[in-house]
């Protein structure tokens, strides 16, 4: 039922035909106190429903003005005629089922799109009441509806507006988490499973923060819990983050977090939305490409360019703190001779020997680097003195006295070692490199197995040779 062309007669499409139903009982006016005319106008002039009353037949004794605008009819147009008349099957089968449960004594509610004059249809919510007379006996229908079409409209372009995000959030390559202002999780796309090994739907309403933990990620998460204060606060609207979890199969996954902020009127954060990436990958490729790009591939040691940047990076300390560093190159005594009579496969294996020993005699901040070849050198920076230095070399040249297996056998080499210190040498990276490479070539002209300190650094210190044939 509608009061104009928007509204629809639907208190009529109540009606249904009137086979099945029982037979219609006598009707007149004076069953009511009021006269119809009394009612109707009571109810065109005070409601904005659209009213009807039917007997068993379906037949109309009483509609309101708004009922017939509905058919762009008046209301005496209507009086006696059955609903099978005003309406085709298609709409009657749709309203019988209610009619048929108001006639047994039940009242009704439900919606339903009904036909209007002009029109596609009005969404109305319809209301159906037996009529009964003076003794209690039901004798119709009574049928008020009122329209509901804007509500019902926007209740379902919000559904399917929904349903549309939702479907997005599935099939985006992101893993989509909407949180409240508490960091409780609203909605969540079906990709966390994949991610993390997480159930989309059993999440719905838990901590954010709980959810990680429970996966094994509480200490992993500090940085991504700063950037979400950084947002609840309003210090910032959105951010970004790179943070390493646990899968609940025990693997690490890096994932990168775009988190952004929603605020209410008055400025206060009323949600938050984050979309994952899995960047696993393309991080082990980086740190493979870092890895290819800063270490010997042999060895696994520093390349060239790693300690240059270490080199560089540690003397800027230095000067700040006003501190000493030690830089120890050393060349293998008798490695050409490995060579040559076993060949470089052997060679290989006797340079990944010595790296290991010289990883094994030092600190977990001391740089051991490969430049080349035979050559390797050790960057120290912490507890520098010409003491300490003087000890390491010692154990150096203690770690070559026994020989360096390799898969057919065993051999014997020994280490000329080179020093610069920093102070008092002074200069940048490439002079104390050069400096350390002198003195290194210096043991080496001088005797095998000798350390040799770089002029500037400190009076050349001997040390007895390694034992064996060299």
């Amino acid at each position: 039922m509608a009061d104009d062309k928007d509204q629809s007669s639907d208190a009529a499409s109540e009606m249904t035909c009137a086979a099945e139903l029982p037979k219609a009982l006598p009707c007149t006016p004076t069953n009511a106190t009021l006269t119809f005319e009394a009612l109707g106008r009571i109810l065109d002039g005070n409601l904005g429903a659209i009213v009807s009353m039917l007997d068993l037949d379906t037949r109309l004794h009483y509609v309101n003005a708004r009922f017939a605008k509905s058919f762009n009819k008046t209301p005496s147009e209507l009086l006696g005629k059955t609903l099978l008349e005003l309406y085709d099957t298609s709409h009657s089968d749709a309203f019988m089922p209610y009619i048929r449960r108001a006639f047994s004594g039940e009242t009704v509610t439900y919606d339903r799109l009904g036909p209007v004059v002009g029109s596609s249809g009005v969404w109305h919510t319809v209301s159906l009441m037996p009529w009964r007379d003076d003794h209690g006996r039901i004798i119709g229908a009574v049928s008020s509806s009122m329209s509901v079409h804007e509500l019902k409209v926007t209740v379902e372009a919000l559904r399917a507006a929904n349903e549309r995000l939702s479907s997005h959030m599935d099939n985006s390559p992101l893993t989509v988490i909407e949180l409240d202002d508490q960091l409780k999780i609203s909605r969540c796309s079906s990709q966390i499973c994949e991610m993390l090994g997480a159930d989309a739907q059993a999440i719905v309403g838990q901590s954010l923060f709980d959810v990680l933990a429970v996966l094994g990620n509480a200490e992993r998460v500090k940085s991504l819990t700063d950037a979400f204060e950084r947002l609840q606060t309003g210090f910032e609207s959105n951010n970004r983050i790179e943070v390493a979890l646990l899968h609940s199969n025990g693997k690490l996954v890096y994932c990168e977090w775009f988190n952004s902020a929603l605020t209410d009127a008055t400025g206060k954060v009323s949600s938050m939305m984050s979309l994952l990436q899995n960047t696993t990958a393309r991080t082990l490729a980086e740190a493979q490409l870092h890895q290819m790009a800063s270490h010997d591939p042999l060895t696994g040691l520093c390349n060239r360019r790693a300690l240059t940047e270490r080199l560089e990076q540690a003397l800027s300390r230095t000067r700040r703190s006003n501190s000493q560093l030690a830089l120890l190159f050393i060349d293998l005594d008798g490695f050409k001779r490995v060579n040559d009579q076993y060949g470089h496969g052997v060679g290989d294996e006797v340079l990944c020997e010595v790296a290991r020993r010289l990883l094994s005699i030092t600190r977990q901040s001391d740089v051991v680097a490969r430049l080349g070849g035979d050559e390797f050198v050790l960057l120290v920076e912490t507890e520098v003195s010409t003491a300490s230095i003087n000890m390491l070399c010692d154990r150096i040249v203690q770690t070559f006295s026994t020989p360096c297996g390799f898969s057919s056998g065993e051999t014997l080499v020994g280490a000329s070692i080179g020093i610069a210190l920093s102070p008092p040498a002074v200069g940048d990276t490439v002079e104390l490199m050069r400096n350390a490479d002198a003195a290194m070539y210096e043991a080496k002209r001088s005797r095998k197995s000798r350390i040799f300190f770089a002029a500037h650094s400190a009076q050349v210190t001997t040390l007895a040779p390694c034992t064996g044939r060299q």
